[in-house]
Order: C-alpha cells, then structure tokens, then sequence
C-alpha cells in the first residue's frame, strides 16, 4: 500500500470500492447499512456517508423515491496523487445507473459525476478517506 499508485490502479481500486458504497445505500436495516458502508469508507466520510443513507430512507418512508443502483463504472481518473496516509488522491469520473421507483412507476436513471476522491488503506482493505463532488449530472 505504500508504493505510489499509477493512473490505472487507482481507476481499479475506485472501480472496487464505489459499488460497495452505493450497494449500501440499499439496505433499509441501518446497523446493516452502517456496517457495510463502513466496508468502503472510513472517518469522518463514514458518517456523512450514513447520515445520508438515513436522509434517503426518510425520504422514501414518506413517499419518495426508492432507487436500486444497477451498475457503477468509472470512466476516468486523473491527477493521482500521494496521500499523507499511504493511498491516493485522485479526480475521477463515474456513472451510477439505475433504477428509480416512485409512485408506482419505474425509471431508469444514470447520473455522472465528477468528484476529488482520497483511499487510503485500513487494516489492508482500500477505504475512501474523503470524496468532493465537484460535479454531479444526470445522463438519461
């Protein structure tokens, strides 16, 4: 974990680590969720991260949307470089394609996002540090 991490190992380590964050957002059982989110993301991001999973389950229990996320695919990454910790700082660019349900109907959705993304290793597991959207749009 030490070495410095090459453009295309940290689009693979990114490409490991979202899914399991938005596969999180998922589960409606929150000591669940807390734990699987705290799978990929660690610190003070934790629990933003969870709060917001919170924010979205309030959200649907009074009639909003509930989404299921179908696939993650990151497009790029850019600026890699050493974080203080062991890790990377990188931009990257992702998708996040899925399925939005709400008032009886079903709608597929896939958002872009652009954001400044720090991993850092914890107990020999990549876990994202601290994650700065910088741009967020949706595609279809």
């Amino acid at each position: 974990f030490n070495r410095a991490v090459s453009t295309g190992g940290a689009r693979r380590v990114l490409a490991g680590v979202l899914p399991v964050v938005y596969r999180g957002f998922e589960v409606r059982d929150e000591t669940l969720a807390y734990d699987r989110l705290a799978l990929a993301v660690t610190g003070e991001t934790l629990t933003e991260v969870y709060l917001e999973h919170r924010k979205s389950l309030v959200m649907e229990e009074q009639g909003g949307a509930r989404a299921r996320v179908d696939a993650v695919e990151v497009l790029a990454v850019d600026q890699v470089e050493s974080h203080p910790d062991g890790g990377f700082v990188a931009d990257a660019t992702w998708t996040v394609a899925g399925t939005v349900t709400h008032f009886g109907h079903r709608h597929f959705r896939q958002n872009r996002y652009d954001a400044r993304v720090a991993v850092v290793p914890v107990d020999g597991m990549w876990k994202i540090r601290s994650l700065e959207v910088l741009d967020q749009e949706r595609v279809k």
